[in-house]
């Protein structure tokens, strides 16, 4: 039992380094949706317009935008979906922070939740291209139980983008996948 799991964990890295090579070959490529087909599978490049901001994502998203008010909305079969608001330096009045944006973000989409909890606050994540914020919650809306995965990413200079991303969805799902949407996160790249 001790070997099986050795080998799925061995498995999980391999991988993930399978998705870190296959970022790095994509992110020079281009614009616009981008398909590779690895053996793991394939990860389709997605921008955010005009934000200058791609995400790589697995086989297995369906892009849900035109009916959603964000700037980029994937929808992972019935498990959770990825929601991303693009933003510029130049968007935010002269005060506000990063920071305050997620602040800002969290509070408009939890005004419309019931009996929300922070559930886990990860530590910053940061190289040196980004910094992201990660903060996972647990809330009610209609009745039912969501978690709420908030993230914000700081592109740092010459960048001057930030991204706002929401994953939300069934609990368990999120939980049990909380390790492959921070490789979204982390493959996250601004383009200019």
């Amino acid at each position: 039992m001790q070997k099986e799991m050795k080998v799925s964990g061995m498995r999980k890295q391999l991988g993930i380094i399978a998705f870190f090579s296959v970022f790095a070959a994509l992110a020079g490529s281009g614009c616009g949706m981008q398909s590779e087909n690895e053996s793991d599978g394939i990860l389709n490049v997605y921008d955010v317009v005009p934000y200058d901001v791609q995400f790589v994502l697995p086989d297995g998203w369906e892009n849900t935008t035109d009916d959603s008010p964000y700037d980029l909305q994937m929808k992972n079969e019935d498990r959770y979906y990825c929601s991303i608001f693009g933003y510029k330096d130049i968007d935010l009045p002269n005060d506000m922070t990063p920071e305050d944006l997620f602040e800002f973000q969290k509070e408009d989409i939890f005004d419309k939740r019931d009996f929300v909890e922070l559930v886990k606050e990860e530590p910053v994540w940061e190289d040196e291209y980004k910094k992201i914020y990660r903060e996972l919650y647990s809330g009610e809306l209609e009745g039912n139980k969501y978690y709420y995965y908030c993230c914000m990413i700081d592109f740092k200079e010459p960048s001057e983008s930030l991204a706002w991303v929401i994953f939300s969805g069934t609990p368990s799902w999120i939980e049990h996948d909380l390790e492959d949407l921070n490789q979204i996160l982390i493959t996250s790249e601004s383009v200019k």
